[in-house]
């Protein structure tokens, strides 16, 4: 289920931290079924939203493996937030967001760079 527009963060309660094994493989499947290939989920935050809710937000990094077989990020292109509770996807951005944001880093003349192995 998704919001029609970002959840508006009120408070960053915890600025860094680790999403358990288990989050971050669903998180992936969840990407790949609902926006497809080329998504990372990276960087989560503890949140707490207007409505008082706490989640925790996540950056999409837009990921690729080149042809050294190195994994690469072009660079940040939406959100994903997932409550705090029952861990359940509460916003991700669309894909039109993602593909608008894709060409505007393209655009920059941004760069890929190498990214860590494992969660980031």
């Amino acid at each position: 289920m998704s919001l029609p527009s970002t959840p508006n963060v009120i408070k960053v309660l915890q600025e860094t931290g680790e999403i358990s094994d288990e989050i971050d493989y669903a998180l992936m499947n969840y990407l790949i079924t609902n926006r497809g290939t080329g998504y990372t989920a990276c960087q989560p935050q503890l949140v707490e939203l207007e409505n008082g809710k706490q989640a925790i937000k996540m950056n999409l990094d837009n990921t690729f493996i080149d042809k050294d077989n190195k994994l690469m990020g072009l660079g940040i292109v939406g959100t994903l937030f997932i409550d705090v509770e029952s861990l359940q996807i509460m916003y991700c951005s669309s894909s039109e967001e993602l593909d608008k944001n894709i060409e505007k880093l393209k655009d920059a003349g941004i760069h890929p760079q190498a990214r860590p192995k494992g969660k980031y």
